[in-house]
């Protein structure tokens, strides 16, 4: 297979390959479409450092928390077919949930971060990920730290779990069942893994942390046992091809080619603005709809910083992972679909910069 550059991205390539010269990342992939039409597969650096093992077109790479995405389609899939009302108390799926004063909080709330169990990974709370069904008997036993709606604190897993669980209640199947099923398989995204099986794991990318603060998340998903799982919050591995397609589907109003994944209607229910405020750790301006981070702003007030670039607009709509890991986007009135995934986490204003110098490089290519 060979890398893919479209006449007027050259400067997107000579950025992506300086932030590896720079030592941002060890190794990355980038994906870029308009509508059907491929503009940008790129990939670089090394997959395993010590090793000397190079990123290939179909390494793939752990996304963290640009997994939310998928996980939030998947419940606007089943919102879609009636299975479930995003309005409605998760409490009416999930009788366990209202316990501790849940009972008022909505599917809504959790996907817009405001359900008031942002939690902790704890070593208890990280040893019961291994345990089936633990996690969300656990999230259901917690008492909220204010009430529904009043605030806006981000749920880096528990937010999942409650997901995960509705998502098993309503289809009978496991999050990763339904993924693969509704998601992964009619778009082809043959290398796209809720869990990375042990017999892939030597050819995935490593993970690596160039922040202090953030090296335990790499350390534990460096752990073969905790790289298998599917946290719905947390853990898809895949490539920037495959995330990019994904993306395409929802820039064409949730279909490519003959695949449909949502009706056009539910995507734009799941893609308006919900929340525009600050957020309530940081304090920085945030917007949200039910799944996704909208465009067009700055997070931080001082400084210019666009994850999906100066030219994004509040239709433009994406995730990010840990540390910058990742980043998939869709702008649905150009068409444009955006991936890049890579092995290294940077603090969040680094991460940042990072983002949008790949980013400022494509929307002149419209």
């Amino acid at each position: 297979m060979q890398k893919f550059a479209a006449p007027g991205l050259e400067q997107l390539v000579r950025v992506f390959e300086s932030q590896i010269e720079r030592g941002m990342h060890a190794g990355a992939q980038i994906c870029v479409r308009l509508g059907t039409e491929l503009l940008c597969d790129w990939w670089g650096g090394m997959a395993d450092v010590q090793n000397r093992r190079p990123v290939t077109a179909n390494t793939p790479f752990m996304v963290y928390s640009a997994t939310k995405a998928l996980t939030a389609i998947m419940i606007h899939i089943l919102a879609d077919r009636g299975a479930l009302d995003l309005e409605a108390p998760v409490a009416r799926y999930w009788p366990d949930f209202a316990r501790h004063g849940k009972e008022e909080v909505t599917i809504a709330h959790v996907l817009l971060h405001q359900a008031g169990i942002p939690g902790k990974a704890t070593l208890g709370e990280v040893a019961s990920w291994l345990v089936p069904g633990l996690p969300a008997r656990r999230v259901a036993s917690m008492r909220p730290i204010h009430r529904p709606g009043e605030k806006a604190i981000y749920h880096p897993f528990t937010g999942g779990f409650v997901l995960g669980e509705l998502i098993r209640r309503a289809s009978s199947l496991s999050p990763a069942d339904f993924a693969r099923r509704e998601i992964l398989e009619p778009l082809g995204m043959q290398d796209s893994w809720p869990g990375l099986p042990l017999s892939l794991q030597d050819k995935a990318s490593r993970i690596y942390s160039h922040d202090p603060e953030q090296a335990s998340a790499a350390r534990l998903f460096s752990i073969p046992l905790y790289r298998r799982l599917f946290l719905p919050a947390a853990s898809l591995n895949t490539t920037a091809r495959d995330l990019c397609t994904f993306y395409a589907a929802l820039a064409q109003g949730g279909a490519l080619g003959n695949a449909r994944i949502i009706s056009s209607r539910q995507l734009e229910e799941a893609t308006r603005l919900r929340y525009d405020g600050p957020d309530g750790d940081t304090g920085r301006r945030i917007k949200r709809s039910l799944g996704f981070s909208l465009g067009g702003y700055s997070q931080f007030p001082d400084r210019e910083l666009y994850i999906y670039g100066r030219d994004s607009t509040i239709a433009t709509f994406g995730h990010s992972g840990q540390g910058g890991c990742a980043i998939g986007w869709a702008d649905p009135p150009s068409g444009l679909s955006f991936a890049f995934v890579c092995n290294g986490f940077l603090d969040m204003e680094k991460a940042h910069r990072r983002f949008q110098e790949l980013a400022d490089e494509v929307w002149p290519a419209l």
